[in-house]
């Protein structure tokens, strides 16, 4: 089947302005009816799979396609004109495309074709079924008041939605210092600051300002006057926000009679239900405390005899994070020789691009090529096409967006453009859409004195969102709705952690580093084994604070939620952690998480037990062994969600999954 490819002409939607926008809406609604009315207009005697099941799904083909472009926009423009009327356009079509959605006429259309009880399988059957759970899950067999009281919910949750991680990426804030303040950040690092009018450094919230300076400095007071401010991310309006959309779901899952959102949301998840989950991350605590009161215990011991004060006590502004842990950073220069700022000389993000990219193609057998010359919404994206090494056949593309601005999404992720389907042409062959991809990160910008350097752990991030990448953009699934990424919450992040284990192989980080003064001085042995030896330097604490989150997110979701989210956190982190919130921190209102994974925070978790297990096969092969790297592609990354996710990995690994490899990686 031959591929659908682009020219830089159908890039264009990179340059389009406010009023391109403007005219989104109504355009994309009007044809989305028309579509609808078309099926439902065939006679329920002429009724196919063709005619029905797959021109509901083929309905939203192009349509998600601009929806995507505007979204993707609405999160990088460095335009805010232009990020506003996103918004405005979004807005609108989320509301309008509900009012469609719910269209009892379309789902009788669905039904008078269910009820031939033709025999599906494979996709076919999947996307049959996932249909009429959807239909079910939207009301449609209740009342009509329910179903328009749910169209209400539904679109009253979109719209807070988009608000949310709209104000998380408008929110702009800093911190400033005098040069007597700047102790233990290196030359380089306050180089590349900006300045205020009076000369004083300015340090951002963006990662590149806030990660390095919490990991360095030594001016504690300017250390917890950052987090201070990173915890009011998002701002009180997003407190508000959050308040309701709690309410709102846990309203939307008791009219569809589920006792509340966390039922809700795990029923098409591999979990199932929130018991499963609980049990989960409740096993894993009981395991974790001891691990995490040693690990608080060796930055205590570090922390008086640094200080010199033998009271001193680990708070939350000393471990916000083990990436923002200052006294964490100098454990691990004192214990294991490693100082980040040197080692991040070896990483240059051109360097770490390039041994990516060999590493993927030898997995994968294809070849990643630049495309010069083709339009983008700012001069820092590349673009590239994705060929099969085997015929040079041009197959998906991908776009990268590296480095921080004001507006742009704050964190990093992937996200689909163009999803990979089957169509047909005029004629009626058939051929596949090319997908693409976007990936955006915050790397640090290059200077005229240095190139963008990395961290050993944005490296791993840039792996991880790449693996995100490629999920997509070797996609083979026939249905866009099973495409790529398109796999329940609790897997999604599987493939992409799988592959971060990479960046922690001698034979690999080879191919990744190259100091940025000499390329081809690699990073030296005895570097390398300190570097591999910390992959585990605080993983209970890690791994607990990640359980932090996924347990603030259940417990947000099993009932009515208390408005005081804030104060939820506090004690969660609390019993879990043992820190205590600073006065007045918002945490909540900056966790863009608690709106795309809704009650499936878990995944993250979850998905490790899978991803450590399917790294064995390599493990045992050969981390470059093409051949199960092939098998990989084909069975994990083409499929999608074309198959359920568990027949997935059984395919894969050939057994059953086990946890065995997950609980070795955390030390338990």
């Amino acid at each position: 089947m031959k591929t659908k490819t682009y020219t830089m002409a159908d890039f264009a939607w990179t340059k389009w302005m406010p009023k391109d926008m403007a005219r989104m809406a109504p355009k994309i609604l009007a044809i989305k009816k028309e579509r609808y009315a078309a099926v439902k207009h065939i006679a329920k005697e002429k009724r196919t799979f063709e005619n029905t099941v797959f021109a509901i799904e083929a309905s939203d083909y192009d349509i998600n396609d601009d929806i995507a472009r505007i979204e993707l926009l609405l999160n990088v423009s460095p335009n805010k004109s232009l990020r506003e009327a996103a918004k405005k356009t979004i807005d609108t079509l989320t509301k309008g495309m509900v009012e469609i959605e719910y269209d009892e006429e379309l789902y009788h259309a669905f039904c008078e074709y269910a009820e031939k009880k033709e025999k599906l399988s494979g996709a076919r059957k999947k996307l049959f079924d996932d249909r009429a759970r959807g239909y079910r899950r939207m009301g449609f067999g209740l009342s009509a008041a329910k179903r328009n009281k749910l169209k209400k919910l539904t679109q009253r949750i979109n719209k807070l939605s988009i608000e949310f991680d709209k104000n998380i990426n408008d929110h702009n804030d800093h911190i400033t210092l005098r040069e007597k303040e700047a102790g233990g950040l290196s030359k380089d690092f306050l180089a590349g600051l900006s300045r205020d009018k009076s000369g004083k450094y300015i340090v951002t919230l963006e990662y590149p300002d806030i990660i390095p300076f919490l990991q360095n400095s030594t001016n504690e007071q300017k250390r917890k006057d950052i987090l201070d401010k990173n915890l009011q991310k998002g701002g009180r309006r997003n407190m508000t926000i959050l308040a309701e959309l709690l309410r709102l779901r846990h309203e939307m899952a008791q009219t569809l009679g589920y006792k509340n959102y966390a039922e809700y949301a795990t029923e098409t998840r591999m979990a199932k239900n929130p018991k499963a989950v609980m049990r989960f991350i409740e096993g894993l605590i009981r395991k974790l405390r001891k691990g995490v009161a040693e690990d608080k215990q060796t930055l205590r011991d570090l922390k008086r005899k640094m200080t010199g004060d033998i009271t001193a006590e680990i708070s939350y502004y000393d471990l916000p994070s083990v990436a923002l842990s200052y006294y964490r950073e100098q454990h691990k220069r004192q214990h294991f020789g490693i100082d980040t700022t040197k080692v991040s000389e070896y990483f240059p993000l051109d360097v770490v691009r390039s041994g990516m990219f060999q590493i993927y193609e030898k997995l994968f057998s294809v070849r990643f090529i630049r495309l010069t010359g083709y339009p983008t919404w700012h001069k820092d994206v590349e673009v590239y096409a994705v060929k099969n090494t085997r015929n040079e056949e041009t197959i998906s593309y991908f776009m990268l967006d590296l480095h921080p601005r004001e507006g742009k999404y704050g964190h990093a992720a992937a996200a689909p453009i163009v999803a990979g389907r089957i169509e047909k042409d005029k004629s009626g062959s058939e051929y596949y859409v090319a997908p693409i991809t976007c990936m955006m990160t915050n790397f640090t910008k290059p200077t005229s004195r240095k190139p963008s350097l990395l961290t050993h752990e944005e490296v791993e991030t840039f792996f991880h969102e790449f693996g995100h990448v490629v999920h997509g953009v070797l996609t083979k699934a026939p249905f866009e709705s099973q495409s790529g990424t398109s796999v329940t919450r609790d897997f999604v992040e599987a493939p992409s952690q799988m592959l971060q284990n990479w960046v922690w192989q001698k034979e690999t980080l080879k191919l990744l580093s190259g100091h940025y003064k000499n390329k081809k001085k690699k990073l030296p042995d005895r570097l390398l084994k300190k570097m591999i030896m910390t992959k585990n330097h605080m993983v209970a604490y890690s791994t607990m604070r990640q359980l932090v989150f996924a347990l603030f997110d259940m417990k947000l979701h099993f009932g009515v939620a208390r408005k005081d989210t804030a104060k939820i956190f506090d004690e969660v982190t609390r019993d879990l952690l043992g820190l205590v919130m600073p006065k007045g921190a918002i945490f909540p209102a900056g966790f863009g998480h608690l709106v795309g994974y809704a009650a499936g925070y878990y995944g993250y978790m979850w998905s490790l037990v899978y991803a450590a297990d399917m790294f064995t096969r390599f493990e045992k092969g050969g981390i470059l062994n093409n051949k199960i790297g092939m098998a990989y592609r084909a069975e994990i990354l083409e499929k999608g969600s074309s198959v359920d996710e568990s027949e997935l990995i059984k395919k894969f690994l050939g057994r059953k999954p086990s946890n065995k490899a997950f609980l070795k990686e955390i030390g338990l």
